[in-house]
C-alpha cells in the first residue's frame, strides 16, 4: 500500500517538477533529497528499533506517507518541493529498514531468500501497478488525483500496520544490550561480501533513480503518453516482482553468488540496449530485461546480508542495506540530470553503463557461507 502510492505519481512527477521551472540537475536534486535524508536517517533508525521496538517507529513513518503528499500541490517553484521531500525521506527510514528486519525476524535462514523474494515482489509489484494507474488518474481527472490517491492509500498502510503487525520478541531482547555489550556487526571474512551486497542492492536504486529522472523523458522522445510511461514501469517492476519471487526460492538452495553476479551482469547488458531501444514495444522490452536482471540479485544479496551478520543487530543491519540502496537512489538522478545536461540523454546512458559494470566485477569477489541452506 505504501509503495503503491508514492509509485502513482511516478510518470508525471518529473514532468510537474519541470514545469515548475526546473533544469534537469535541479530535478535530479528534488528527487535525490528523499533518498539524501535516508542516507542520514535510516542507520540511526534501524538501531533505534533494536533497542525499542519496530512497530511505533512504522506507525511514525507511515504517517508522513499519509500527511505530505496533498502539500505537493501546494509547491509555486520547485524549491518548495526539496523541504516536502526531505520530510518524506525521514519518514520512509522508519518504513523499510524495519520493514526487513521484521520480516527477517520471522523466518529460518533457509526461506530467508524467499521471504526476501516475497517482500521485493511485494514492493514491485506495486510499482508496476502504481505508475500506470497514476498516469490513467493524470489523464482522467488532473494533477490532483495521484497526490490525493497517494494520501488514501497511505493511510490504508497505517491502519495495516496498526492492525496487523505485532512485535518480535527479539526487540525486547535487544532492549538490554549496551554499547559496550554490542556483538560484531559482520562476522568475520565477509566484510568485502556484506560491501559487495550492499552496491547491488545500490544498483537497484540506481536503476530506480534513472527510471523516475529520466524514462519519462526518453519515452517521450518517442511520443508516447502519459499512460504509455506507466506501461513502461509496468513492464520494469511487473518483471522484477516475479523475478524475485523465483530467484527468492532459488537463493535457498544455495546459489546466492551466482545470482548476484549474473543480475548486476544484466542490469549492465540492459543499459547498453536501452540506448538504442526505440518505439513502445523496444522500451517495454529492455525494461522487462532490465527488471528480470533486477530482480534476480536482489533477494539473494539480502539473505545473504542476513547470512553474514549479527542478528541481535538486525535492525541496523538493513539500515545500512538500506541506506546504500537509498544511495543509489540519490545519485541516480543527481548523475542522470548532470549527465543529461551535459551530454544528453544518451550521453546519460552511457553513466549508468559504466556504474553497473564497476558494481558487476565487485560482486565478482562474493563469499557464501559453508552453513547448509
Amino acid at each position: 500500500m505504501a509503495v503503491l502510492g508514492f509509485s502513482l505519481v511516478a510518470p508525471i512527477f518529473p514532468l510537474y517538477v519541470m514545469d515548475l521551472g526546473a533544469s534537469y540537475t535541479l530535478l535530479g536534486i528534488v528527487i535525490s533529497v528523499y533518498g539524501a535524508v535516508q542516507l542520514v536517517t535510516q542507520v540511526p533508525a534501524g538501531r533505534l528499533s533494536d533497542r525499542v521496538g519496530r512497530k511505533n517507529l512504522m506507525i511514525i513513518g507511515l504517517l508522513s506517507f499519509t500527511l505530505m503528499p496533498p502539500l505537493y500541490l501546494y509547491a509555486a517553484d520547485p524549491y518548495v518541493l526539496i523541504p516536502i521531500r526531505a520530510v518524506g525521506g525521514a519518514g520512509a527510514s522508519l518504513v523499510w529498514p524495519l520493514a526487513m528486519a521484521l520480516i527477517v525476524d520471522r523466518v529460518s535462514p533457509a526461506r530467508r531468500g524467499s521471504a526476501m523474494g516475497w517482500y521485493n515482489a511485494s514492493f514491485y509489484s506495486a510499482m508496476a501497478v502504481g505508475p500506470a494507474a497514476g498516469g490513467l488518474l493524470y489523464d482522467l481527472f488532473g494533477l490532483s488525483a495521484p497526490f490525493l490517491f497517494w494520501t488514501a492509500l497511505g493511510l490504508a498502510s497505517l491502519l495495516i500496520v496498526i492492525w496487523r503487525v505485532r512485535e518480535p520478541e527479539r526487540a525486547l531482547f535487544a532492549v538490554s544490550i549496551t554499547p559496550h555489550q554490542e556483538v560484531p556487526l559482520i562476522e568475520s571474512g565477509f566484510r568485502f561480501t556484506f560491501l559487495a551486497c550492499c552496491g547491488a542492492v545500490m544498483l537497484a536504486g540506481i536503476i530506480g533513480g534513472f527510471n523516475i529522472t529520466l524514462l519519462p523523458e526518453l519515452a517521450g522522445e518517442v511520443g508516447l503518453t502519459t499512460t504509455q510511461v506507466g506501461l513502461l514501469y509496468l513492464a520494469y517492476a511487473g518483471t522484477n516482482a516475479l523475478t524475485n519471487i523465483h530467484f527468492g526460492n532459488a537463493a535457498d538452495q544455495g546459489r546466492r553468488k551466482s545470482m548476484i553476479v549474473l543480475g548486476s551482469a544484466g542490469c549492465v547488458v540492459s543499459f547498453i540496449f536501452l540506448g538504442s531501444a526505440f518505439g513502445m514495444i523496444g522500451l517495454m522490452a529492455v525494461l522487462a530485461a532490465l527488471g528480470f536482471a533486477s530482480g534476480m540479485a536482489a533477494p539473494a544479496a539480502a539473505a545473504l546480508v542476513a547470512d553474514v551478520t549479527s542478528s541481535e543487530r538486525r535492525g541496523e543491519i538493513f539500515g545500512i542495506f538500506n541506506t546504500a540502496r537509498m544511495f543509489g537512489v540519490v545519485i541516480g538522478p543527481l548523475m542522470a540530470g548532470a549527465a543529461a545536461d551535459a551530454e544528453g540523454l544518451r550521453g546519460a546512458l552511457l553513466v549508468f553503463v559504466a556504474i553497473s559494470a564497476i558494481i558487476t566485477a565487485a560482486t565478482l569477489l562474493v563469499q557464501e557461507p559453508k552453513f547448509a541452506y
